[in-house]
């Protein structure tokens, strides 16, 4: 009886379904430590986030013959990132700022000057540098003022410095878009200008400066996607100088540009503000800002002392693999001049609130100047839309 007691114990724990042990597949409990077929891991979860990049854009960068002096060092050297200092934290708060450098880099070879021919120190792209700034457009009607050598030198200069350019190159084959990727999101920045001053490009040498042509823009943006971009940025240099609106050519072109494939249009050269909106085109919100006026110069006409920040987030959604705009806002800015040991300087002054709280400590600086500007500027950008100021605290 005993033997017969063991053999059914035996039997019967010989078919018992134990955690862990596989005798009958199916019919074993599963790990409670696994995840079930239902619920995506959380590494997967993360990789479908959608990502993020924040963009920030202003206008003319212009060296005048007064602030090529306002830089000059007492070894010779020159030093312009002062100009920048109140600014700087509000460049360097974007995953990527451009600007449009209206000058070029001949080096000592010719003598420095501003307007009518610009040739400016290199310093200045070293303080563009330290203050953030990581692309800059240089197809303007500048950029032939030292010739096909000031061309060349201009851009082997930026880009040596860390700064990429976009809208001149020393060859057809490097004559590009700057392609930049941040946080998993690729955008491509294209610059074109309408004119160069008269100064002729050489008829056998086309890329050295990007013209606007409609159908070579729309043929640049489609190369730029065939290469995965996920968002196209192109700098117009365009309009008429000093006037408040665009022109009837800027409109048709850049709503053109904006049909042919490109998601944003970053206006220059009239050195004063000019409206921004938004616009749809095939179901997709894209935007334009038509002038972002003047970054730094020593021009005296009204409102060329005026400028903006212009900031705008892309959001990329994996699984759609759509990238898409968002958060567009603005920070009005001018430029300050004021007299110290004996010269004449210059710095960007930004402007989050209709009111200053404590006004940065700068010879001549007031809260009147400071007000107009954010009037002027309030004004002209809210014309066709309603954007918020860029605030560094909130954003």
């Amino acid at each position: 009886m005993k033997h017969i007691f063991s053999a059914f114990v035996f039997l019967f724990l010989l078919f018992l379904p134990f955690p862990g042990c596989a005798f009958f597949g199916d019919l074993t409990t599963p790990s409670l430590d696994q995840p079930t077929k239902t619920e995506p891991s959380k590494d997967k979860a993360e990789a479908e986030a959608p990502k993020t990049v924040r963009v920030a854009a202003f206008g003319d960068i212009m060296l005048h013959s007064p602030q090529i002096r306002a830089g000059i060092q007492a070894d010779g050297s020159y030093d312009f990132r002062s100009f920048f200092k109140e600014v700087k934290p509000y460049i360097q708060s974007a995953d990527i700022a451009i600007g449009n450098l209206e000058t070029t880099l001949a080096g000592r070879s010719k003598p420095f000057s501003g307007y009518p021919q610009f040739n400016s120190p290199d310093e200045l792209v070293h303080a563009l540098k330290d203050a953030g700034v990581d692309v800059v457009s240089t197809a303007n009607n500048h950029a032939m003022d030292t010739g096909e050598k000031g061309v060349i030198r201009t851009y082997r200069t930026v880009n040596k410095s860390g700064i990429q350019t976009t809208g001149t190159a020393p060859t057809h084959e490097e004559k590009k878009a700057a392609i930049l990727k941040k946080n998993g999101i690729t955008i491509a920045f294209l610059a074109y200008t309408q004119s160069t001053n008269g100064l002729p490009v050489p008829k056998d040498k086309p890329y050295l400066i990007n013209r606007i042509n409609t159908t070579q823009i729309a043929q640049d943006v489609k190369e730029t996607k065939k290469q995965g971009t996920d968002f196209v940025c192109v700098s117009l240099h365009f309009g008429n100088e000093y006037q408040r609106h665009p022109n009837d050519y800027q409109l048709k072109i850049a709503r053109q540009v904006l049909e042919d494939g490109a998601d944003v249009i970053l206006g220059s050269h009239p050195h004063v503000l000019q409206p921004m909106e938004k616009v749809t085109i095939n179901g997709k919100e894209k935007f334009i800002i038509y002038s972002m006026g003047n970054f730094i110069s020593n021009q005296q006409d009204p409102y060329t002392d005026e400028g903006v920040i212009l900031y705008f987030d892309l959001e990329k959604d994996p699984a759609k693999k759509q990238t898409s705009l968002k958060n567009v806002s603005f920070l009005p800015t001018y430029v300050h001049k004021y007299y110290q040991n004996g010269k004449r300087q210059y710095v960007v002054i930004p402007t989050e609130t209709k009111q200053p709280g404590t006004l940065p400590d700068y010879p001549g600086l007031t809260p009147a100047k400071w007000r107009m500007t954010w009037n002027h500027t309030q004004q002209l950008m809210k014309e066709k839309g309603t954007f918020p100021t860029f605030s560094l605290n909130r954003d």
